[in-house]
């Protein structure tokens, strides 16, 4: 009985993951259409069910699947028109439309936000494990409606709680079986064993007679008649004068012993076969208690549960507007582009990555070198690795990033690189870059993961107005010590202070080689806006630029002012008697104090760059 019960529990036990197996996946299929040329899916869709992802989109032509978080998606989107994937209880798949502009959308493919990009044509098929707080777009050919042949399959936990309790029942009662037939089979070994004919007991009579006989010294029979093993059996002893000698002490003693020895073998082996045939289902059933969870039942899980709270800085800060890992590939990026259009001075692939003042310096770059092969290029975008960056904290755009990169050749002063994103659909873009100061630590900032908040021009948690500290410092330049504003700028360690200050200005006009030259400097202010981002301390580094315009006119009649080369090609002239103007750019990053700093603290120049930014001959 024990073995059919035993038979019958692992069969359904095995039945529960063969038969009445549940399916390894769970599929859902999107069967409708849209007029949308986005369709976003977010990761709180995606996690309706748990394990990694297979999303499959056909369509007819190009397929852009791209993943990013939830802000940029959504700001990327925009208010255009789109549509959201959604799917219900009973795991179908359904779009739910977004009025908005239906005007054609640009390439989802290609921007920095994006975590991962997957490309494909007519079919599009990747694995996923889209997190909450990610969403993901898919676009088609541009222009078009979005393909919405789409389907998501998800791994199922094929969860068979019958299956253990069934096959450890199972295995139990097949040991059972086994001890009790083990059991039984030795019973019957005993009943069955050697069954010895008993012989009858001596009479008085005859045992006396084989006495007389003994004595007389008569030969025994061949054959005597030997006593029944058993205890009742024995015969008497006997005792007295009559008592037969002892026999001779047997010499077989040793073969007995090793006889003895091999049945007490035989008798062990017996007995570990017997073990072994209980052990094995003992053991089975003792190691499939140590099986996953899935083949057990386990208690519903509660529905109510305490809704979670940050505990960590990062996760009650906005995000940053950029991580390390996309850094990396917009800096790869950025250089390989700006290193080309050097190459071929071609002004339209500079616009990709350069804006702003770099991109104005640029500009004025290849007009020169297309015309003259003694000006040299612009410093590239540094080759090394990236020694500080301090993302934005925000959602929302304009995005700025800012970062201390090196150079290959340690022979050459890091770069400081501040980038833009002005809109969503834009690519980040270098603003400024400048040569960082010998000698001048930067502020202490926050770590990339967290990021630094920016601070509106018109803060009043700086020591000084950030709006005015551009042209605070153009005037300290033109005027030195006689600026109102000298007293908020650090002399010691200001390189670039030393090289065009007011005491380098004034060397030039007492040159003699330009004693019938006026020479005469004036600042103006730019188009750019200055960007800026806060320091641990509480104060800001700063990136602004300016230009700075010299003038070179002649003292008296029929004396001409030349120009350098550079200018010459821009002015049109290398020798004008009426004067030549050049306006440089002058790029600078700042690091401010905050507005409660010690007394005495004053804002250092952290990086520096100049160049040439255009030049023209002095109308009569």
């Amino acid at each position: 009985m024990s073995l059919v019960i035993s038979l019958v529990l692992l069969g359904l036990g095995i039945g529960q993951r063969t038969i009445w197996a549940p399916p390894d996946s769970i599929v859902s299929q999107l069967e409708e259409s849209t007029d949308a040329q986005i369709v976003v899916v977010t990761g709180e869709t995606m996690n309706q069910h748990d394990g990694r992802q297979t999303v499959t989109v056909s369509g007819d032509g190009p397929i852009t699947a791209v993943v990013g978080r939830d802000h940029d998606v959504a700001g990327w989107v925009g208010d255009d028109e789109h549509a959201q994937l959604r799917i219900d209880d009973a795991d179908a798949l359904s779009l739910e439309r977004v009025s908005g502009p239906d005007d054609a959308l640009p390439a989802l493919a290609g921007n920095d936000m994006w975590i991962e990009e997957h490309s494909g044509d007519g079919e599009l098929e990747f694995d996923i494990d889209l997190p909450v707080g990610f969403s993901m777009a898919i676009q088609g050919e541009l222009g078009t409606p979005a393909p919405t042949d789409i389907r998501v399959e998800w791994p199922f936990d094929a969860k068979t709680p019958l299956f253990g309790p069934l096959i450890t029942a199972g295995l139990v009662f097949l040991a059972l079986a086994l001890l009790l037939f083990l059991l039984a089979l030795r019973r019957h070994r005993r009943r069955r064993g050697p069954q010895r004919r008993s012989h009858r007991e001596l009479s008085r009579s005859e045992r006396r007679s084989l006495q007389r006989d003994a004595r007389a010294g008569l030969t025994l029979p061949e054959r005597s008649i030997a006593p029944s093993t058993r205890p009742e059996d024995a015969p008497e002893a006997i005792e007295g004068p009559d008592a037969p000698e002892a026999s001779e002490p047997d010499r077989s003693g040793d073969e007995g012993s090793a006889g003895e020895r091999g049945r007490s073998e035989l008798r062990a082996a017996r007995i570990r076969r017997r073990a072994g045939f209980i052990a094995f289902p003992v053991l089975a059933s003792i190691a499939l208690t140590g099986c996953g969870p899935q083949y057990w039942p386990s208690p519903e899980p509660s529905e109510t549960s305490a809704s979670p709270s940050p505990t960590t800085l990062e996760e009650t800060l906005p995000p940053v507007a950029l991580t390390e890992s996309q850094f990396e590939r917009v800096l790869a990026d950025t250089r390989e582009s700006v290193a080309q259009a050097d190459a071929d001075e071609d002004f339209g692939l500079v616009d990709r990555r350069l804006a702003g003042p770099m991109r104005d310096a640029r500009r004025t770059n290849y007009a020169i070198r297309g015309q003259s092969d003694e000006i040299e290029p612009l410093p590239g975008i540094p080759d090394g690795e990236v020694q500080l960056l301090l993302p934005q904290q925000t959602e929302i755009w304009p995005r700025t990033v800012m970062a201390v990169v090196a150079w290959e050749d340690e022979a050459q002063a890091q770069s400081t690189l501040v980038f833009q994103q002005n809109d969503p659909r834009e690519n980040y873009r270098v603003v400024y870059q400048s040569t960082l100061a010998s000698g001048v630590q930067v502020p202490a900032v926050a770590s990339p993961t967290i990021g630094a908040a920016s601070l509106p021009m018109d803060t009043p948690l700086l020591q000084h107005p950030a709006q005015d500290i551009t042209m605070a410092y153009a005037d300290v330049l033109l005027r030195g010590d006689d600026s109102e504003y000298a007293s908020w700028f650090r002399e010691e360690g200001d390189a670039f202070r030393e090289q065009f200050g007011r005491a380098w200005k004034d060397e030039q006009r007492a040159n003699p080689d330009l004693e019938l030259t006026n020479l005469e400097w004036f600042a103006d202010d730019d188009d750019q806006e200055p960007l800026m981002l806060v320091t641990n301390e509480g104060g800001a580094l700063l990136a602004t630029s300016y230009n700075e315009t010299q003038r070179a006119t002649p003292k008296e009649d029929g004396v001409e002012v030349s120009a350098q080369a550079g200018a010459a090609v821009l002015a049109g002239v290398e020798q004008s008697d009426t004067g030549i103007e050049q306006t440089y750019q002058i790029q600078l990053l700042f690091a401010v104090p905050p507005a409660d700093a010690p007394e005495g603290a004053q804002i250092q120049v952290v990086g520096y760059a100049q160049s040439l930014l255009s030049a023209q001959e002095v109308a009569e």
